[in-house]
């Protein structure tokens, strides 16, 4: 399970339908992300129940 209060904006989530978004903005309810789609660079408000992890960014 995610602590969407500790997620910070930049970090990626990928959410049941496959999608990785980029977290613009952390409501600060722990319900509520606000992510970037990269595929149409659309944002919107996702709930937690679509999250299913976060995603690291590989390190160079």
């Amino acid at each position: 399970m995610l602590n969407l209060i500790k997620i910070q904006v930049g970090q990626s989530i990928r959410l049941k339908d496959g999608t990785v978004g980029e977290v613009t903005e952390n409501i600060g309810d722990g319900i509520w992300l606000q992510l970037r789609n990269p595929e149409n660079g659309e944002e919107e408000l996702v709930h937690c129940e679509e999250m299913v992890e976060l995603v690291e960014q590989p390190t160079n």
